[in-house]
């Protein structure tokens, strides 16, 4: 029995033994250790690579909307200079012909303006529109409704034979034509789309009072009715025929009578169309 014990002894370990013996170690391999944190850093690296390009993209969006914006605005600023460019470019024209005066105007309806005489008297007319045979000469109907056939239109000491072309005995209001062409003068009226005037309005009045070829006087309207343009102009006797013309060259009306100080009348341009012209 004590073999047999001492057997069985023998073969045992003892507390001792199984306490000196080496452990097994349970972490993973080196190599596997290494793996797995170079994935590691790999998914770091696209995280960080992914998130930067989202970033990126974001940033590029907002530039862009940025942009888009800014041209836009440079667009309607451009529109806007256009604009007021526009406006200084009027602004500054209208103050020339204000420092101008009435000057220019003058001049320019000077050509175009005759003193009519007649063996009855004296008095004004203005080429109001040209064709291809000559030029038509606009008047008031009592300059030359008691004169023979031919009348005698001069300027600037020239001087040219008209005939009486019509007559519009209702509205005082005659036409001349005048064969050939004189130099410088430019038909008023050529196209027949009648000035409108305005209480307020300034007008010129250019004629021949009392025979004084290219006498100037300037006034306002001060009444408008349907066939009258009452100005406060002055204007005599070798006035009637003359034209009354707007500060922007237009003719509004034809002069025909006086009615006392500081009040003269002129027969509305567009009453021409009634007999003297197709409008």
């Amino acid at each position: 029995m004590r073999g047999r014990g001492a057997d069985t002894c023998g073969s045992r370990m003892t507390f001792d033994e199984t306490w000196n013996e080496p452990q097994r170690s349970r972490l993973p391999p080196a190599p596997l250790l290494a793996s797995v944190a170079a994935l590691a850093a790999l998914a770091a690296s696209c995280y960080a690579l992914v998130h930067e390009r989202s970033s990126l993209d974001s940033e590029r969006s907002a530039r862009r909307a940025e942009v888009t914006g800014l041209s836009r605005r440079l667009r309607a600023l451009e529109g806007r200079n256009a604009t007021l460019s526009s406006r200084v470019g009027t602004a500054e024209r209208t103050l020339r012909r204000r420092d101008a005066g009435i000057a220019p105007l003058a001049k320019r309806v000077l050509r175009s303006v005759f003193t009519v005489e007649t063996d009855a008297g004296l008095g004004t007319g203005f080429i109001g529109w040209q064709d291809a045979d000559g030029v038509y000469v606009v008047t008031a109907d009592h300059v030359v409704k008691d004169a023979s056939s031919s009348v005698t239109l001069t300027r600037a000491n020239q001087s040219w034979r008209g005939d009486v072309q019509a007559e519009d005995a209702a509205n005082d209001l005659a036409v001349i034509r005048l064969n050939g062409r004189p130099a410088g003068a430019e038909p008023l009226w050529q196209s027949p789309s009648p000035g409108r005037p305005r209480v307020g309005d300034q007008l010129l009045l250019v004629g021949s009072p009392f025979g004084l070829s290219g006498t100037v006087t300037t006034g306002v309207v001060s009444r408008v009715k349907a066939k009258r343009v009452q100005t406060d102009a002055a204007a005599n006797p070798g006035n009637s025929g003359g034209p009354a013309v707007d500060k922007l060259g237009r003719v509004v009306g034809v002069l025909v009578s006086g009615g006392g100080e500081n009040i003269n009348f002129a027969i509305r341009i567009d009453r021409a169309c009634a007999k003297l012209r197709t409008c």
